[in-house]
């Protein structure tokens, strides 16, 4: 049925995925939107990756598309009530709403598990797309200052907010 939207979902990162995930951190579309502006060595990534993976303090997801991996969400602890959503998509995969479902479903899970009052999320003040999908997923800009690094905007959503999309 080639008329069906697309069905994307999310599952826990393993370990397996690292060489998965690695790549895609070092692909040139992806740093050049992430908020590090750099590639990463192996080691860094393996020793990150495994941390990420195996402890409690971060919640990471692959974004399948029709059971192919495309992305990842993750979340961060932090302070408390509060976290910080990381989300991005490979190329092939964006500009087409994919993202926001898959923004809209890990913070679906972190607000049911985590219990947090709020996500944040910091977005490259140069990546207008990935600002567009945080604001269709609810996500509302905020002025309040120094949440976010230099030249990123600020967006958040709250647990409970009436005009949050489902």
């Amino acid at each position: 049925m080639s008329g069906d939207a697309p069905r994307v979902t999310l599952r826990p990162a393993l370990i397996a995925d690292a060489e998965m995930v690695f790549s895609w951190r070092n692909d040139p579309f992806l740093v050049a939107r992430s908020s590090s502006g750099r590639t990463v060595t192996w080691e860094e990534h393996r020793r990150w990756f495994e941390s990420a993976v195996s402890g409690n303090q971060r919640k990471m997801f692959i974004v399948l598309v029709d059971g192919d991996p495309a992305g990842q969400v993750r979340f961060d602890p932090v302070d408390r009530g509060i976290c910080a959503i990381s989300a991005y998509l490979l190329k092939p995969y964006t500009a087409r709403g994919l993202g926001v479902t898959a923004i809209r479903q890990g913070c679906d899970v972190i607000f049911k598990e985590w219990g947090v009052a709020e996500i944040r999320a910091c977005v490259r003040e140069d990546n207008p797309a990935g600002c567009s999908g945080f604001l269709k997923a609810g996500f509302k800009p905020t002025q309040q200052q120094g949440l976010c690094p230099a030249g990123h905007s600020t967006l958040v959503l709250l647990r409970g907010d009436p005009d949050r999309k489902a």
